[in-house]
Order: C-alpha cells, then structure tokens, then sequence
C-alpha cells in the first residue's frame, strides 16, 4: 500500500468526480489533522495521511491515536470504510481501545 499526501489526493479525488459533480475544494485540504470522533462523541485521534492502493483508490487512513501532547501517540491505519464524515469531523463506531488495536504504521 502507499501513501500519499493530501494535495496529491485533493488532484485525485477532483479529477475523478469532476465529472458526476463539483467538489468543495477546501473540505479536501481540511482531510489534514482532522479529528475522528468515537462512538461516545469525544475525539479519539486525527488523520495524518491518506494511503491508496495500487490503483490511486484512497483506501485507508493513518491515523494518530493514544498519547498525550504528541507524547507517546501512534501511527494506526484505519480503513475508510470504518469512517464517516459527520458535521464536519470523521466518525467511527469503534472505541479508543479498539482503534488502539489496529495495524500501526510505520512510515
């Protein structure tokens, strides 16, 4: 799987649904740092990157979770599919624990 960074996915994302639809262009740069808020509402983590597959698809986020003040976070990939954008924050139904458990990534 690769990574990307989120201007090179703001030009994939834009020239693949140029067609169906306009974009916000400033809710693709927001993606950076973004928070991802647990099940029971509190912030649990937040996007770093954004990794695709083979074909250029996005199908992950590294997510940084656990710590405190960047001391002693990790890096987690968390599918897409377990995310929902919501109100202007990424939503999972997974707990703190639970996204603790999940592959880590080393970049």
């Amino acid at each position: 799987m690769r990574h990307i960074t989120l201007p090179a996915l703001s030009l994939i994302l834009m020239a693949g649904a140029a067609s169906a639809q306009t974009m916000d262009v400033s809710s693709l740069h927001s993606i950076d740092d973004a928070d991802i808020m647990g099940a029971d509402g509190k912030k649990i983590g937040e996007i770093e990157e954004i990794l695709v597959n083979d074909s250029g698809e996005p199908v992950a986020a590294v997510v940084e979770a656990g710590g405190f003040l960047n001391i002693g976070d990790d890096d987690i990939v968390v599918s897409l599919d377990d995310l929902t954008f919501d109100n202007g924050d990424f939503t999972t139904s997974m707990t703190e624990e639970e996204l603790k458990n999940l592959p880590k990534w080393e970049d």
